[in-house]
This record gives structure tokens, C-alpha cells and sequence, in this order.
């Protein structure tokens, strides 16, 4: 089994907690027959070492524009997305491709051949935008089923996998990543859960279980500030309060000193 990393409660100290201030550019990508998917690139840097796409949780509805998402700011993802920005990598939003801009994603989508299609494109144009970088899928809640899923079909598309507050447990005809395990994995996989987890659908010893099974690092975090609810991002769910120290442990992760 690979190695677990524990990480205890600490405080927001910078720019994770502070809002997401938008100076990217928003592009189109023709996926499926169509079907269009919008993406947010941004960075400071020509040349990152790291292009970081962030799937949100929720519907996976972002409603992009060019400045930046007008929906779901406050998702631990979204809201964090700065701090990349800032240590010098570049960041991706994908947000809800055009044939479910409606209505957002559901897990029968999430999990399906298509979404892999879609998530396929955005990761070449991450490519050809920052040659020699290598590209991570960074969810959170809802969007570890779609990140989940293309490990399953395609664990060979990014250089690494994240998935924070995963959603291990079904509910009526969402079944999140219940039914699924990656045998004989052999990609790059971060698991990062908070020990006070309330969100019935994420389960901290569910989350822990299944890194242990799959062979994923795991990252154990613990707080308990909460403004809202208990399956939102104010929340141990969404890491409220410790953002930045669990994304300076996800940082040592995907950047180990050399």
C-alpha cells in the first residue's frame, strides 16, 4: 500500500481563502458531435511545471465567461484556484459541457464514455497550451466521480490523479464511485479526506478504505468549522478553515522536494 500523510487542523493564511481574482481566458473545445466544452486557463507562468484541471462538485456547473466562473465560486477547487496561480503553475476550470449546461452533470454522465471524451479534449489543449507540463485532474466532492471514472477508462490520460471528499456512497440512483475499484492501478492517485466529514455520501473511513484498496496515497485531514451545510464547501467537507495547509500537503505531494 502506498503512503498515508496525516494533516492536522491549521488556519487559512493567504490567498486560498480570499476569493478567486479572474485574468484567464475562457476557450471553446468541440468534443462530441455538437457537443462544446468550455475551459478556464490561467496562469502567471509561461512555462508550469504543473497544469492543475479543477472539476467542482455539485452539478459541475460553473456557467464560465470571460471573467471566470459566475457559479459555484465558493467550491473548495474554484476558490483555491489562485493558490496554483500563484506558486507559479497554471490552472484549468472545466466546467459542465454544453449538452448538460442546463442541467448539470449527473453521475450516469459523470461515469459515462463520453465525459472521458470530453475531459480527453481538455486535457490535449492543456498540452498544446503548456508544452512539457504535465497535466493533473484535481477534484472535489461530486467531480472525484467523474475524475474516478476516467482513471477506470483512461488512467494513462494525466500524470496525476487528486481526489479530495470523495463520494464512495450511493444515493438512490446516484452511485457516485460505489461500485467501482481500480485493480492493479498503476497511475499516480492522491486521496485527501477530512476526519470530520459530515456529508453522508462521503465518509471519511469510506474515502481511507478505498485508497487502501486501490493502492492511492491518502491524506488525512481534521477540522471542524462549519457555516453551512454539512455537504457544502463551508464545511469539514470542503475544508473550511485549512484550505491552505491541505493544499500545501497536495503540493508536496504532486511536487515532492527533489
Amino acid at each position: 500500500m502506498k503512503s498515508a500523510i496525516r494533516l492536522l487542523a491549521g488556519i487559512c493564511l493567504t490567498v486560498a481563502c480570499a476569493g478567486l481574482a479572474a485574468a484567464g481566458e475562457l476557450i471553446e473545445l468541440a468534443t462530441r458531435p455538437g457537443v462544446t466544452q468550455a475551459v478556464y486557463f490561467d496562469s502567471t507562468s509561461p512555462h508550469p511545471s504543473w497544469v492543475l484541471i479543477l472539476f467542482p462538485g455539485g452539478d459541475g456547473r460553473l456557467a464560465l465567461a470571460q471573467s471566470g466562473p459566475r457559479r459555484a465560486n465558493g467550491n473548495f477547487v474554484i476558490k483555491t484556484a489562485r493558490y496554483w496561480i500563484d506558486a507559479g503553475q497554471a490552472t484549468a476550470m472545466f466546467d459542465a459541457p454544453s449538452d448538460h449546461a442546463a442541467t448539470g452533470m449527473g453521475d450516469p454522465f459523470r461515469l459515462s464514455r463520453n465525459a472521458v471524451q470530453d475531459i480527453a479534449a481538455a486535457v490535449a489543449a492543456a498540452r498544446q497550451r503548456y508544452p512539457g507540463a504535465k497535466v493533473a485532474l484535481l477534484s472535489t466532492s461530486r467531480g472525484t466521480i467523474t475524475v474516478g471514472n476516467v482513471l477506470k477508462r483512461d488512467p494513462a490520460l494525466a500524470d496525476a490523479y487528486i481526489l479530495t471528499s470523495p463520494v464512495t456512497q450511493a444515493h438512490r440512483t446516484q452511485l457516485g464511485l460505489s461500485g467501482m475499484s481500480w485493480p492493479g492501478n498503476k497511475a499516480r492517485v492522491l486521496v485527501v479526506a477530512n476526519e470530520q466529514d459530515g456529508c453522508f455520501v462521503s465518509p471519511f473511513g469510506a474515502a481511507k478504505t478505498m485508497a487502501a484498496a486501490n493502492g492511492f496515497d491518502f491524506i488525512a485531514a481534521s477540522s471542524s468549522a462549519a457555516t453551512g451545510d454539512q455537504c457544502g464547501p463551508k464545511s469539514p467537507h470542503g475544508y473550511l478553515g485549512i484550505e491552505n495547509p491541505v493544499l500545501d500537503a497536495i503540493g508536496k505531494w504532486l511536487m515532492p522536494a527533489s
